[in-house]
């Protein structure tokens, strides 16, 4: 019987980040004055608008919690603003110490939140973020709040989708699917012929042989 022909082909379908990484850093001077002015759940403070894979973005820092149920937290947003349609971004918000201070001796779960790709679009109220990011009694008794200032950093980094392209076959491709070539030439291209390998593999054989699907 004649051997069968085997074809392997391979593309790939990939996520990349876009012209870079952007970072911000956001600087609360006067927390106890501004605690007071914005002591209503939903009351924020905004960021100026920065820039992060082309795309324009800003900061809310809600001192008493995005949501009644939040109420005692600083909560921590990222918003997109500026642009049209659909764009997935990862984020980073992370509280930064004072210099001196020893407040990388935190445990970074209580000081650094990281975000996977998210939807954000233009228009949306809040965006994505934290709404317990810390609690305010634990911020005023650490190092990051000094002389009534605290800064978080931001770091935004842009996704998208680029589209399925084909690629040339190579030797790990063809193990990971079970196609071995026999010719053991590197230099081949990607048709490959070998015979059935397998007891079942040769049943498999003889029946398209005798349904008139193979010859000998």
């Amino acid at each position: 019987m004649s051997q069968v022909p085997e074809m392997l082909s391979v593309s790939t379908v990939a996520a990349a980040t876009v012209d870079g990484v952007g970072h911000h850093l956001f600087k609360v001077e006067g927390y106890s004055r501004l605690k007071r002015t914005h002591d209503n759940t939903g009351s924020y403070l905004k960021s100026s608008d920065f820039t992060a894979g082309g795309h324009s973005w800003r900061i809310h820092c809600y001192l008493n919690g995005v949501h009644e149920e939040d109420a005692g937290f600083i909560s921590l947003y990222l918003k997109r603003v500026g642009g049209a349609g659909t764009v997935h971004a990862e984020f980073e918000l992370e509280l930064v110490g004072h210099a001196g201070k020893a407040a990388v001796l935190w445990p970074s779960r209580l000081r650094v939140r990281r975000a996977p790709a998210m939807a954000f679009k233009v228009g949306e109220k809040k965006g994505w973020g934290y709404p317990k990011f810390i609690a305010a009694k634990d911020l005023e008794r650490s190092s990051f709040l000094k002389d009534d200032c605290f800064a978080v950093r931001c770091k935004v980094t842009v996704v998208e989708e680029r589209e399925a392209v084909e690629e040339d076959v190579t030797a790990e491709d063809m193990e990971r699917v079970g196609v071995v070539c026999p010719c053991k030439d590197d230099a081949c291209e990607f048709k490959h012929e070998r015979p059935a390998q397998t007891l079942w593999e040769k049943i498999a054989l003889y029946c398209r042989f005798v349904r008139g699907e193979a010859s000998s």
